[in-house]
C-alpha cells in the first residue's frame, strides 16, 4: 500500500512542486510494495508466504548494492519502466542510498516481525522507530525545500512519496508489535493516556517547528545569525527539559500507581508457583488466609503445603493439576488444619525471556460454603416436613418453561426422578377441563399482579392412574409487572377426594334410598330426635318430611302411650343388653288422622362417634293381615273343596258300606218281629234288636266320620294318637271293601305315639296319600298289591309317617315339579292340588314333607309331625 501510494502521489507532488522535484523511483515503489504485502501476510499469520514475499526487496538491495560496489550499472528499471522514466527524465542507475539503506532495514524488520520473542519484538520496534525518524526528517526537508540534485539526477535524501511509503511501514510495523518498547506510552487508557496522544506529536514536531523559524528569520535577515543560533538553541533546550520533566512526572505517577496496585495485590490471596509447582511468590493475603509466612511458604510446593483437594471429587490435587485456563473449587487446611474452601483461578503467565509461571488467585468461599451447608440443611429439614406432612414443592420459570419439582413433589405427582422439567410436558398430564380453569385463574390473578393463587386438579402421570393435587402458589413479577417466576406446594389429596366421592356416592345412595325403599325408613338421634324421614314414611303416616324432621319420634305412636316418659333409647345405650337388629317388634303407631297402623319396627344402630343414630324400618301390616285372612278363607274353602272332592271320588264305596249296616239292621228288626210274636221268644227277639241297633250305630259312625271330613272348617291343633288318626284314614280310604284286594301292612314304632297336629287335616293328607297309591295299585297285577303305613321317633322331638306302595313308582317329570298346583301323578284324572295342599298342611304343622322312589320299586311318600308328651302337654 505504501508503494501504490508514493506512485499516486507523484503527479500531484510534482504539479506542486515543479519540474525540479523529484518522484518516487519506480523500483523503490515496487519494493515498498513488496515489504508492504509481506508484513500483511505476517500480520494474517502466514510466515511462510511472509517471507516469500520479502525476496522482492532483498532481489533489489542486493542489485543496487552490486551496482554501487562494482560501478557498473544493469538497466532493468528502463525495461520495467520505461514510460516512467522517459517522462520524468529520469537518470538511470539505483535510487541514492538512503533509500536503498531504509528499504534495506524495513525488509530486515518485516523478517524479524515474523518472530514472537520478546528479543525480536524490541529489535523491531528499534529499527521501525530509526526508519519513521529518518523518514520524518526527510519530508520536512523536502517541505521546506532543502534537498540538492547530484549531477546524476539523484536525490540527496528523500523524495516526498518516497518518505510517506517509508512512514506508512515503519507506523504499520510499530503499531503492530507495539506493545513492547515505548510505544507501551501510546496504549495508556483514561485522561493520561489521551494527553499522552496529544503532547507526543507535539514534542516531535516542535524540533521541526523551530527549525523553519530559525532558516525563516535567517533568510529574513530581521535577527542576526548568533541571536537567531542563541534563541534557537534555547528553544530546544527548553523543549528537551519540558519534555524530560513530562517525562520524569509521568514515570513517577506511574510508579506511584504501581506501588498502590502491588499493595492492593499483595493483600488479596494470590501465589505464583513454578512449572514443576515450588511457590515462588506468597502474597500477604496467603498468610493471612492460610497462616504461612512468605518465609515458610517460598519454595514448597503448593498443594503439598495446603493439602489441597478437589471439592467436586474429592481427590487430592498434584502438580500435574496446575493446568492453563482452569477454575475449580477446592478444599484446602490452614497451618492449625481446619478446612479452607477456595474457589482457585490457575493462569499460566508467559514473559519474553522468563520462564512461564502459574499465578494462583484464590477466593475465600469457607462463609459462602457454611452458609450452604446451614441452607442444605433447612432445606433438607423444610424436605422432612414437607414429606411428613404429604406436601411438595416446585418452581416454575415463566420464560423458558423449565418446570423444576422437588423429589416430594414427583413422588406426590407420581412421577421418576426427572421424568417431568418443561411446562409443556406437565400441561399433557393435566386434565383438559382442571387446566382450562387454572389457566382462567392465572390470567386473572397476573392482571391484578396477586401474589397468591390456589388451585385444584386431576394429574395423570405416564406411567398410570389418576391423582388428585390441590395446593397455592406465590407470583412473583419483574420490574416491568410481567409475571416470570412461581413457586409453590402441592398436596397429594387423591385417598380425600376419593372418600368425598365415596361420601357423595352413599349421600346419593342414602337420598335415593330415602325417596324410593318401599319401606318407611325413619332415622333418629340418641335423644330420639328424628333426622330425616323417607317418602314411604310419608305416605304411611301422612306426614311430611319437614313437618317431623327435629320433632320426638313418640309424634308417630299411639296418643294413649305418648304421654309416658320415654326411656328405651337412655337405658339401651346405658347397658346395651339387647342388641336391636335381633328381630322384628310388631307395634302399632298412629297416622297423622288418627287411625291405628300395624307395624313391623326394624332397629338398627350406627355409632357416629360422640353419637349415636338409629335407623328405624316400619313395614305397614294392614295389608298384609287383611291378605293373610284372605289367605286363610281361602286355604279353608280349598281344604274343604279337596275334602268334597275327596268324598265324591269315595261316593259309590260309601254307599256299598252303608247299605252293609243299614240292609243288616233291616234284616235284624224283621227277625225280631217275627220271634216277638211268640211270647216265649222274647230273649232272642231282644237280641235281633241290639244286633240291629248295633248296625244303626255303625252306619251312623260311617256317617259321623264323613261328616266331619267334609265339614271340618276350624283348626283345631293338640295332642292327638297318630295311630287313631291313621286308622281312621285308612277308613275313609278303603270304604266299601273294594280295595279288598290290596294287602295294607303296618309299622308302628311304639315311641311315635302322639303329635300335636289337628287330626281332620293328618287324616286328610293320609287319605290323599292312600287314595294316590290305591289308584297306582290297580294297574298292578293283584298278587303284588301292597301298601305299607309305617311310624317313626326321628332327632328326639320329630315323628315320622311314611305311606309306600308297590306300584310303578313316580315318572321323573312328575317328581321334579310334584308339589306345584295342578301337577297330578294320575295323569289328566286328577286336579293336581292334592299333594300340594298335603305339603302345605304338614309344614304349617312345623313339619316336613317329601316323595320319592323306593330302590326296590313304588312310590313312597314321607312327612314329619312334632312329638307332644300325653303326660305333659308339652312338644319334645
Amino acid at each position: 500500500m505504501a508503494g501504490l501510494t508514493g506512485w499516486a502521489l507523484d503527479d500531484a507532488w510534482l504539479r506542486g512542486f515543479g519540474r525540479d522535484s523529484q518522484p518516487v523511483h519506480p523500483l523503490s515503489a515496487l519494493t515498498y510494495i513488496g515489504i508492504a504485502l509481506s508484513l500483511l501476510a505476517a500480520m494474517r499469520g502466514h510466515r511462510r508466504l511472509s517471507r516469500s514475499l520479502l525476496a522482492i526487496p532483498a532481489m533489489f538491495v542486493a542489485g543496487w548494492t552490486y551496482q554501487a560496489i562494482s560501478g557498473s550499472h544493469i538497466p532493468y528499471e528502463r525495461w520495467l519502466f520505461p514510460h516512467q522514466m522517459t517522462q520524468y527524465a529520469m537518470a538511470n542507475g539505483p535510487p541514492y542510498s538512503v533509500t536503498v539503506a531504509i528499504i534495506a532495514v524495513l525488509a530486515t524488520a518485516t523478517a524479524i516481525s515474523t518472530r514472537t520473542d520478546r528479543a525480536a519484538g524490541q529489535t523491531v520496534i528499534a529499527l521501525a522507530s530509526l526508519t519513521l525518524g529518518v523518514a520524518i526528517l526527510g519530508a520536512c526537508i523536502v517541505y521546506l525545500g532543502i534537498f540538492h540534485v547530484n549531477p546524476d539526477g539523484k536525490v540527496a535524501l528523500l523524495s516526498a512519496p518516497a518518505s510517506l511509503q517509508a512512514m506508512f511501514i515503519s507506523a504499520a510495523l510499530l503499531l503492530w508489535r507495539g506493545r513492547v518498547g515505548w510505544f507501551q506510552l501510546l496504549r495508556v487508557e483514561a485522561t493520561s493516556g489521551r494527553r499522552l496522544r496529544t503532547v507526543l506529536p507535539i514534542v516531535i514536531l516542535l524540533p521541526a517547528l523551530t527549525a523553519l523559524a530559525e532558516i525563516t528569520t535567517e533568510e529574513s535577515g530581521l535577527l542576526p545569525p548568533a541571536i537567531i543560533d542563541l534563541v534557537a538553541a534555547a528553544s530546544n533546550i527548553l523543549i528537551m527539559s519540558g519534555l524530560v520533566f513530562w517525562s520524569i512526572a509521568r514515570i513517577s505517577a506511574e510508579h506511584d500507581a504501581l506501588i498502590e496496585v502491588t499493595h492492593a495485590m499483595d493483600a488479596a490471596p494470590i501465589a505464583l508457583t513454578s512449572p514443576t509447582g515450588e511457590i515462588e511468590h506468597w502474597s500477604r493475603g496467603c498468610e493471612d488466609l492460610y497462616g504461612w509466612t512468605a518465609v515458610e511458604a517460598i519454595g514448597r510446593r503448593k498443594y503439598e503445603l495446603l493439602r489441597t483437594v478437589d471439592a467436586q471429587t474429592r481427590i487430592p490435587l498434584r502438580r500435574g493439576d496446575d493446568v492453563q485456563d482452569s477454575d475449580r473449587e477446592v478444599v484446602e487446611h490452614h497451618r492449625d488444619g481446619t478446612p479452607v474452601h477456595v474457589v482457585e483461578r490457575v493462569r499460566r503467565v508467559e514473559e519474553m525471556g522468563r520462564s512461564p509461571v502459574y499465578a494462583h488467585s484464590m477466593t475465600n468461599i469457607s462463609a459462602r460454603v457454611a452458609a450452604d451447608l446451614a441452607l442444605q440443611e433447612t432445606e433438607a429439614n423444610l424436605q422432612l416436613a414437607l414429606a411428613s406432612h404429604q406436601i411438595g414443592s416446585f418452581e416454575w420459570d415463566v420464560p423458558s418453561g423449565r418446570i423444576i419439582f422437588s423429589a416430594g413433589a414427583e413422588q406426590r405427582l407420581g412421577l421418576r426422578h426427572g421424568e417431568i422439567g418443561e411446562h409443556a410436558q406437565w400441561i399433557d398430564c393435566v386434565d383438559p377441563e382442571d387446566f382450562a380453569g387454572m389457566q382462567r385463574s392465572i390470567v386473572l390473578a397476573t392482571e391484578v399482579q396477586a401474589e397468591r393463587v390456589s388451585y385444584q386438579y386431576r394429574f395423570y402421570p405416564p406411567a398410570g392412574g389418576m391423582r388428585s393435587i390441590e395446593g397455592s402458589a406465590r407470583f412473583l413479577y419483574d420490574e416491568a409487572g410481567k409475571f416470570v417466576r412461581g413457586l409453590g406446594v402441592i398436596i397429594d389429596v387423591t385417598d380425600r377426594v376419593e372418600r368425598e366421592q365415596a361420601l357423595r356416592v352413599q349421600e346419593e345412595l342414602f337420598r335415593s334410598a330415602l325417596a324410593t325403599v318401599p319401606s318407611a325408613m325413619i332415622i333418629l338421634d340418641d335423644q330420639g330426635l328424628i333426622k330425616a324421614f323417607s317418602a314411604s314414611s310419608e305416605q304411611m303416616f301422612g306426614y311430611t318430611a319437614e313437618e317431623v324432621i327435629g320433632s320426638h319420634v313418640k309424634l308417630l305412636t299411639p296418643s294413649a302411650i305418648r304421654a309416658k316418659p320415654d326411656d328405651f333409647i337412655p337405658r339401651y345405650l346405658a347397658t346395651r343388653k339387647k342388641r336391636l337388629a335381633e328381630g322384628p317388634r310388631l307395634l302399632s303407631a298412629e297416622r297423622r288422622d288418627g287411625r291405628l297402623v300395624p307395624v313391623e319396627l326394624w332397629l338398627g344402630e350406627s355409632d357416629g362417634g360422640k353419637s349415636h343414630f338409629f335407623t328405624a324400618f316400619c313395614i305397614d301390616l294392614s295389608e298384609r293381615y287383611a291378605a293373610e285372612e284372605r289367605l286363610s278363607d281361602m286355604r279353608a274353602e280349598l281344604l274343604h273343596v279337596s275334602r268334597l272332592s275327596a268324598m265324591s271320588e269315595m261316593a259309590t264305596g260309601l254307599a256299598h258300606e252303608l247299605n252293609q249296616p243299614l240292609a243288616a239292621t233291616v234284616y235284624f228288626l224283621g227277625a225280631a218281629d217275627l220271634v216277638l210274636a211268640d211270647p216265649t221268644n222274647s230273649a232272642r227277639g231282644q237280641a235281633f234288636v241290639k244286633m240291629a241297633s248295633e248296625q244303626a250305630l255303625r252306619a251312623g259312625a260311617i256317617i259321623r266320620r264323613m261328616r266331619e271330613f267334609i265339614t271340618k272348617a276350624e283348626v283345631d291343633t293338640g295332642a292327638v294318637e297318630i295311630v287313631r288318626v291313621i286308622d281312621d284314614a285308612v277308613a275313609l280310604s278303603f270304604v266299601g271293601g273294594a280295595q279288598s284286594d290290596i294287602r295294607l301292612r303296618y309299622e308302628f314304632d311304639p315311641r311315635a305315639t302322639t303329635v300335636l297336629a289337628d287330626a281332620i287335616q293328618i287324616q286328610q293328607v293320609l287319605a290323599n296319600l292312600l287314595r294316590n297309591a290305591i289308584e297306582e295299585l290297580r294297574a298292578c297285577a293283584p298278587d303284588g298289591r301292597e301298601i305299607t303305613i309305617r311310624t317313626a321317633q326321628i332327632d328326639g322331638d320329630m315323628i315320622e309317617c311314611s305311606v309306600s306302595d308297590t306300584g310303578p313308582g313316580l315318572d321323573p317329570d312328575v317328581l321334579a315339579g310334584l308339589y306345584k298346583p295342578f301337577v297330578s301323578t294320575k295323569g289328566e284324572k286328577g286336579m293336581g292340588v292334592g299333594l300340594s295342599i298335603s305339603r302345605r298342611i304338614i309344614e304349617a304343622h312345623r313339619g316336613t314333607f317329601h316323595a320319592g322312589n323306593n330302590p326296590a320299586g313304588g312310590a313312597i311318600f314321607r312327612f314329619t309331625l312334632p312329638k307332644m308328651d300325653k303326660a305333659t302337654g308339652e312338644t319334645a
